[in-house]
Formats: structure tokens, sequence, C-alpha cells
């Protein structure tokens, strides 16, 4: 799955992300983060099917959640959204129906591989050192007891690559990455999503880059959104497994 990412774009990728989707950014501030987790619902940066360039939180809530203590239980499920099941499932159903898809730039993600009883963190980016372009769906909801609106999105996933097999052995799944031209045709609300399914491959392993990192990322004493949480760490023992 995908519970936790790097959104820290540079102004020229903000820029470029402008000119190749020919949108705008609204926001004065952009959410920066080395590590983000998703059980924090996190404000990101999206690109909606509806043109908007725009901070969204992160953890979709459905329309006919009738409170926000239920709200709260969906956001919490719907972190991710399993492609090849999203137009059954009644959390991402209406969003699909809407047209309500969404494109989330990300620097990368991390995965953990399990050995011997052990989680190893890893970290996952463009090989070109560009960004990763996630399909995602996304929804507004309203709070009716305060008027309070949520704007709230899902990272969809697909099955694993062969590198990612390995990486995230005990789910073999992946973030569903999109390359500029399929991105387009994701957020293209005249297109079904019976023909977006047939985007949602998994990435080439050949353009991704990954290295395992220390488990800062898990580290309660100390606030893992600093640069260390993404530096090269060797474990001698995953040599074996």
């Amino acid at each position: 799955m995908c519970y936790s990412v790097s959104s820290k774009l540079s102004g020229i990728q903000l820029k470029q992300l402008e000119n190749d989707f020919s949108t705008e950014l609204e926001e004065k501030e952009v959410p920066e983060f080395y590590v983000a987790s998703g059980f924090g619902h996190p404000k990101l940066p999206i690109i909606t099917s509806e043109n908007k360039f725009r901070n969204y939180r992160w953890g979709l809530i459905p329309h006919w959640a009738k409170d926000f203590e239920a709200a709260k239980k969906s956001r919490v499920q719907c972190l991710n959204c399993i492609g090849e099941e999203a137009d059954s499932k009644p959390s991402f159903r209406d969003a699909i129906k809407g047209g309500q898809f969404c494109i989330i730039p990300i620097n990368g993600f991390y995965e953990w591989h399990h050995f011997n009883e052990e989680k190893y963190p890893h970290f996952i980016y463009p090989k070109d050192k560009s960004v990763f372009l996630l399909a995602g769906l996304y929804n507004q909801w309203t709070n009716k007891a305060i008027d309070e609106v949520h704007d709230t999105f899902t990272i969809i996933t697909t099955r694993a690559n062969d590198r990612m097999e390995w990486i995230h052995n005990s789910k073999k799944r992946m973030p569903a990455i999109l390359n500029l031209n399929d991105a387009k045709t994701w957020l293209d609300k005249g297109i079904s999503y019976e023909q977006k399914k047939k985007l949602l491959e998994p990435l080439d392993s050949s353009l991704m880059g990954d290295h395992s990192i220390s488990k800062l990322i898990t580290n309660r004493k100390e606030n893992p959104n600093n640069p260390k949480v993404m530096e090269p760490f060797e474990y001698p023992e995953l040599a074996l497994s």
C-alpha cells in the first residue's frame, strides 16, 4: 500500500506542473514534508479533474459520512484505494461516477521490507529526480454541525512491479504511478473508468530508484520530518533476504 510519502516540491517543480497541466497553483503556501504519514492526514498539493491545483487533506471522506466521528473513521480506511476494485466500493464509487479524479505529485514514497520478523524501511523515488505522478480520487465533504468543508483525497494502488514485490513483500502493492500523458488521461472526465483502469499498471522498475533507510522514520523520540529520514542506511542482514 502507500501510507508514507515525501512531498517537498521545489519552486521549479511546481512551475513545471503548472505548465504540464495548464493550471495555476491556488495556494500561497504548499506544505513540505520529507516524510508525511497518511495517518496524520496532512494536506498535500493535488491537481484535480476540475483543473484545480491546491492543497487537499489525505484520507478521502465519502459524501455519506453522517457526522465527523464517521468521517474520521472513513478517512483512515480511505487513505488508499485498490484500483482494481474502486468502482465497486461504496467509499469510492460516487467519486468515480462524479469524475473526481486527481493526480498527487510527490518526490517519493516509503515502504517496508519484512525479513525474519523485522521491518526494514526503504525510500523509493524517480530515478531521474523528477516527481512521481500518483493516480487518486478526491471528494469534498461538509461537516454540517459546524458548516466546515473538508477537501480530501485517496491514493490509488496497483499490483507491485518486480522490484516492489521484493521491497513490499508483505502486500506486494504499490501506488499507481502515471507518466504525463497517462496522467492527463486520468484527469479527463470524458473518459470512462473502464478505460482508465488500463492505466493502472505497475511502473517499470527501471524508472525507479530506491535504498534502505534508518528506522528514524518510526522513531517516537525524534521528529522524522527532516532530511536524515531519506538518507541511505545499510542493513547487512538484508543481503541474505
